[in-house]
């Protein structure tokens, strides 16, 4: 039994659907013209986009599952579906393209992405805030913990921020050539020697080298800190926030929009430091996170 829109009422700018069902979806077992259900997933997915290029309104939304092969990618699996990647990644709450064995919930009419009402990982916190202004449809799907809400973007794929964070390349190097000195978490501090929480990772570089916005956004902070001495702190989408500190010149003004590899200022030794490097921090939601997962 296919799963079908049962009630779609306007509300509050969002189109609000519930998706009812009383048994487990059904499965595409081969990804090629010998399963019947692969041939219909072809199918819905030519004609959503006839209709959608005819202005008619959505179908109703139906789900099915695929266990993926061994050696079989998302990227692979999306392809043979003729559907974004974006769509399996975020019906799925995948954080990256690894399927890790685990059985997928297919879109087979309608591509989208699906962005939870409460956010967990980092690319839903993302999405999350690129799109809260965005009118969308909101579906119950099935998770491990239960069914979940989700807002429904019909018919979108990843923006270009979305995807870097997918892809694990939402933030980049500040200091390509720095090398790691002091790392995140606690360590003795180097000027009292009492045990402290390094609340971010240091680079070492020579004075003078460039350092770089490790994303874009907006710039909410420059100033001096008895610390962190000279320093830019920029605010991202998705809750994100960087800091960079013990510069010796600083290139940006506040309220500043920056890009992504922009020049910020260069590295240097004000503040408490013992020699010439980049203290940066990446925040999330106010909690300071360990930078170096996040950088490529």
């Amino acid at each position: 039994m296919t799963r079908a829109i049962s009630a779609s009422v306007f509300l509050a700018g969002l189109l609000v659907a519930t998706v009812a069902f009383a048994s487990e979806l059904p499965r595409i077992e081969r990804l090629d013209a010998s399963d019947a259900l692969f041939r219909q997933q072809q199918f819905d997915m030519q004609e959503f986009y006839r209709s959608a290029a005819r202005g008619e309104p959505l179908p109703a939304l139906t789900l099915f599952t695929y266990a993926p092969r061994d050696g079989e990618t998302l990227f692979a699996v999306a392809a043979r579906l003729s559907i974004p990647y974006s769509a399996v990644a975020t019906v799925n709450d995948l954080t990256g393209p690894s399927l890790d064995g685990r059985d997928l919930i297919i879109l087979p009419n309608i591509p989208g992405v699906f962005v939870p009402l409460s956010p967990q990982t980092d690319l839903q916190h993302v999405m999350h805030s690129l799109r809260s202004d965005t009118p969308a449809l909101i579906y119950s799907i099935p998770t491990e913990t239960g069914m979940r809400p989700y807002r429904f973007y019909a018919g979108d794929d990843f923006l270009p921020d979305e995807r870097r964070s997918f892809l694990g390349l939402l933030f980049r190097h500040p200091v390509p050539n720095g090398r790691l000195t002091s790392p995140f978490g606690p360590r003795t501090n180097p000027f009292t020697s009492n045990w402290v929480f390094h609340r971010g990772v240091d680079f070492a570089a020579p004075e003078g080298t460039p350092v770089l916005a490790a994303r874009g956004g907006t710039v909410s902070e420059v100033g001096v800190d008895p610390v962190l001495g000279n320093l830019v702190r920029i605010r991202h989408t998705g809750g994100f926030v960087t800091v960079y500190g013990h510069l010796a010149e600083i290139r940006v003004i506040l309220n500043q929009e920056v890009a992504s590899g922009m020049i910020l200022g260069t590295v240097g030794s004000t503040g408490m430091t013992t020699g010439a490097h980049l203290h940066f921090e990446i925040i999330q939601g106010g909690r300071h996170r360990d930078p170096l997962p996040l950088l490529p």
